[in-house]
C-alpha cells in the first residue's frame, strides 16, 4: 500500500474511535438510545426525626429491645451533608442464645393494585407496610455501627407481583460505622413492556438475626442512611404526554413529581419529560 493512503487510512480509523468515545447515542426517528440509563444514588431514610417499629423475635419476656433516635452519625456522610446528624439507635437483649432475631419495619404503607378485580368487579388493591424504592434498584446500602457482636442482616424486598426476596448484607461482628451493601438480583421483576414502565419495589423489612456464637449480653447497633443506587430513566415516546382522562393524568403528574423530588428538582412536573434528546 502507498505510504500517503496508509497515513490517510490510520488517521480516518483513529478519528473514527474518537468520535464513537464522545457519541453513543443511537440516532433514530423513533426514540431514545437503547442503552440509555441515569443512574444516582438516593437516600430513602435517614432517621433524623422518626424510628422505625422494631421487634424482638421471641418477644418479651425472653426478648426486649429499646430504639430511639440519637445525636450522631457517619462523619463521611456528615462531612458532605449537614442536615445528616442523627441516626436509629437500637439496645437489644434475649435471655436466650438460639434462633433471635430483631425486626425493623417502616411505619409508611404503599397501596399496590393486585393486577385483578374485586368481587365489585373493581380494581382490588391492598396496603404493604414499606417503603417504595425509586427507579429500577441496582444496589441497596446500610450504614451500621456495630460493636463486634455476632449478628447478621438481612433486608426483605417485595416485587410488584407480591413476592418477596431476601437480600443478605452480612455479618455486622465489626466495631465502629461501617457501609453495607447488597446487590439487587437482575431477575426481580422492576419492570413491564407498557408505558410506565417501572414498577417499583417495596423494602419491607430489616432483619437482624442471631448465630450460634452470638452472646447473651446486651447488644447497640445503629443504623443510618437507607440508600439505594438506582436507574430513574424513563423513556419519552411521542404521544405520552397526550391523557385519556383526569385519572391518567393523576397517575403520570404522580409519577413525576416523586422523579422531580428524588432528582432534587432536576426533573419537570409539566408534559415535558427531562431526558428528551433535542
Amino acid at each position: 500500500m502507498n505510504k500517503k493512503y496508509f497515513i490517510i487510512l490510520i488517521a480516518v480509523l483513529t478519528l473514527a474511535s474518537v468520535s464513537s468515545l464522545f457519541s453513543a447515542e443511537l440516532k433514530s426517528e423513533t426514540g431514545d438510545d437503547v442503552d440509555a440509563m441515569e443512574l444516582r444514588s438516593i437516600e430513602v431514610e435517614g432517621w433524623e426525626s422518626d424510628v422505625w417499629d422494631a421487634k424482638a423475635s421471641p418477644a418479651e419476656p425472653v426478648g426486649r429491645i429499646e430504639t430511639k433516635i440519637i445525636e450522631g452519625s457517619p462523619e463521611n456522610l456528615s462531612t458532605f451533608d449537614s442536615s445528616n446528624k442523627r441516626s436509629m439507635g437500637m439496645r437489644f437483649h434475649f435471655a436466650y442464645q438460639g434462633y433471635n432475631s430483631v425486626i425493623i419495619e417502616p411505619k409508611t404503607t404503599i397501596r399496590r393494585s393486585l393486577g385483578q378485580l374485586n368481587e365489585k368487579n373493581e380494581a382490588a388493591f391492598v396496603d404493604v407496610k414499606g417503603v417504595a424504592l425509586p427507579g429500577n434498584v441496582k444496589a441497596i446500602s446500610l450504614w451500621v455501627l456495630g460493636r463486634g457482636n455476632k449478628y447478621t442482616l438481612e433486608t426483605w424486598i417485595e416485587d410488584w407481583r407480591g413476592e418477596t426476596h431476601i437480600l443478605k448484607f452480612g455479618s455486622i461482628d465489626f466495631i465502629g460505622w461501617r457501609p453495607l451493601t447488597v446487590q439487587v438480583p437482575t431477575n426481580i421483576p422492576q419492570d413491564i413492556d407498557s408505558y410506565p414502565q417501572s414498577k417499583n419495589l417495596i423494602l419491607k423489612k430489616f432483619i437482624i438475626r442471631s448465630t450460634p456464637n452470638s452472646g447473651k449480653d446486651a447488644v447497640i447497633v445503629f443504623i443510618d442512611s437507607l440508600k439505594v443506587l438506582t436507574d430513574l430513566y424513563q423513556m419519552y415516546f411521542d404521544g405520552e404526554e397526550i391523557d385519556f382522562d383526569q385519572k391518567d393524568r393523576e397517575a403520570k403528574d404522580k409519577m413525576r413529581k416523586y422523579q422531580k423530588q428524588l432528582k432534587g428538582g432536576v426533573a419537570s412536573s409539566g408534559g415535558t419529560p427531562t431526558n428528551k434528546r433535542k
